[in-house]
């Protein structure tokens, strides 16, 4: 049978250390804003920016996800994948996209590449990170409302672009939490409505579960 073409992928990596609803708004608006055939949900085995807080496995990371991003499966085409997870070792993301590259013939598509604005500002620490500039288009979430990293991000954008890569910036509806707070919170025995402003039902429920982020 035939693969069907596909012509625009986004990619969207991270720890995902727990995966919320900053991360949900993000993908989902990710995928309709450039229109995308495809979204492939990518958290990271041993990611080489930040340490793995919280005795999490990245097999439950993996899972989180599947849980936070399967209930779109009627109206998006999102795929979580374990090609980083299944692999040993640091997860670099050019070998990453080297290897979708082999999955997705790059003349078959185009591909979009979103990371939040913490991640942008560090982007020439990264492994390799002008050959990952050529291939793919670098998107970065606005992820809060700080007006200091709002025009940092627009700065080193313009940067970029005068050097010839392809750069996007995506305003979304910003949930104002990140993953350590968040771990915090779970830490602390917050009451379950107040992390369900940041989690969906299904991840909070496996976390409880599992008991992970629990002292």
């Amino acid at each position: 049978m035939a693969r069907k073409k596909i012509n625009k992928i986004g990619i969207f990596g991270g720890t995902f250390n727990p995966v919320h609803k900053g991360h949900e708004i993000s993908g989902i608006e990710f995928y309709e804003k450039f229109n995308l055939g495809r979204l492939i949900i990518i958290p990271a085995n041993i990611p080489p920016h930040k340490k793995n807080y919280g005795g999490v496995s990245p097999r439950e990371r993996l899972d989180m996800c599947r849980l936070c991003f399967n209930k779109y499966e009627n109206d998006y085409n999102i795929e979580v994948s374990d090609i980083e997870i299944k692999k040993d070792g640091v997860s670099y993301t050019f070998d990453t996209l080297e290897a979708l590259r082999e999955i997705y013939p790059p003349y078959q598509n185009l591909i979009y590449f979103l990371v939040g604005s913490d991640m942008f500002l560090e982007l020439e620490h990264w492994h390799r990170y002008k050959e990952i500039l050529d291939m793919c288009v670098f998107v970065s979430a606005l992820r809060n409302n700080n007006k200091t990293e709002r025009e940092k991000v627009t700065e080193f954008q313009r940067e970029l672009l005068s050097r010839g890569y392809k750069t996007e910036i995506i305003e979304n509806n910003i949930v104002e939490i990140s993953s350590t707070e968040l771990r915090e919170k779970i830490k602390r025995g917050e009451p379950e409505s107040e992390l369900l402003e940041y989690l969906s039902p299904e991840v909070l429920n496996y976390i409880k579960e599992r008991r992970i982020y629990v002292l």
